[in-house]
């Protein structure tokens, strides 16, 4: 019954705010806020506006989390912050829009984030960020972390959350494909054709100052996946960063609603989220 009453709580919240914060067209405000970790959450391929509506509703129902700007890229990787940004906001939230949502050119999702970020840095001084991707998502964070996470002047990672990573491919997007697994050392058994680029170049990883969580649906069903993306290729990405970062783990969800879609709209995959963020 408690676990009823708190659905129908996120679920009246988002509906109160789905319509306003979340959507809201105004222009952002340019006044500059402190230095505070700023959250953004990354929506996945093919998904509306509103996919990553019900993390960034449990972050502010569980943790005192605000939603402050909407980043929409266009996509000739144009930013346009809409909302407003109060000083003194304790955990701000970024929704990241990418109109052209059907893409899977990584390069073109790693140019993305970066102008989200250079824009979020000049317009509001920030120095550090916290990710929450799904699915294709997570492309655009580990490209942007192979690229730029070197890099001076530029904001810096703090916490990672990937839910549901294509890290080593899609079954039936790559040729030749076929039912993958870990092998003892960690790497997949398969592996496509960007985990092979990302592997030879993981010395470019510079994320010694992050923390990862990886969260990943596991049907029990026989396909050891989400439905989706097989559990194989979301776990590629511990040997990927392995040796570059401060802190890592992972946690399996099985039951209900841990399908590839579902994991961003189940409340224990929320809950998880929020405490690995904001506790």
């Amino acid at each position: 019954m408690k676990k009823r009453l708190w659905v129908i709580a996120v679920t009246i919240l988002i509906m109160m705010v789905g319509f306003s914060q979340f959507t809201d067209g105004k222009q952002a405000s340019v006044k500059r806020p402190l230095r505070a970790v700023a959250t953004l959450y990354i929506h996945g391929h093919h998904a509306d506006p509103g996919a990553m509506n019900f993390l960034m509703a449990s972050a502010a129902w569980e943790d005192n989390a605000h939603f402050v700007v909407t980043a929409t890229v266009s996509p000739k990787g144009k930013v346009h912050l809409s909302g407003k940004w109060p000083a003194g906001t304790k955990h701000p939230m970024v929704k990241v829009l990418f109109q052209n949502n059907r893409t899977r050119n990584y390069r073109l999702l790693r140019v993305w984030l970066h102008n989200v970020l250079v824009t979020l840095h000049h317009r509001y001084g920030i120095k550090r960020f916290n990710v929450v991707a799904h699915s294709l998502g997570n492309a655009a964070v580990m490209n942007y972390e192979l690229a730029n996470g070197h890099k001076r002047g530029l904001p810096r990672l703090h916490k990672y959350v990937a839910i549901a990573g294509n890290f080593d491919g899609i079954p039936g997007r790559h040729k030749h494909q076929h039912p993958n697994y870990t092998m003892a050392d960690g790497l997949p058994h398969w592996r496509a054709p960007w985990f092979k680029y990302a592997y030879r170049h993981r010395s470019q990883f510079n994320m010694r100052q992050a923390s990862i969580l990886n969260i990943y649906g596991n049907l029990r069903n026989g396909t050891h996946s989400d439905g989706k993306i097989l559990n194989a290729s979301t776990k590629s990405l511990k040997p990927l960063i392995q040796g570059h970062i401060g802190h890592y783990e992972t946690q399996e969800f099985v039951g209900k609603n841990v399908q590839h879609r579902h994991l961003r709209e189940n409340p224990r995959v929320a809950s998880r989220v929020n405490r690995f963020l904001f506790h």
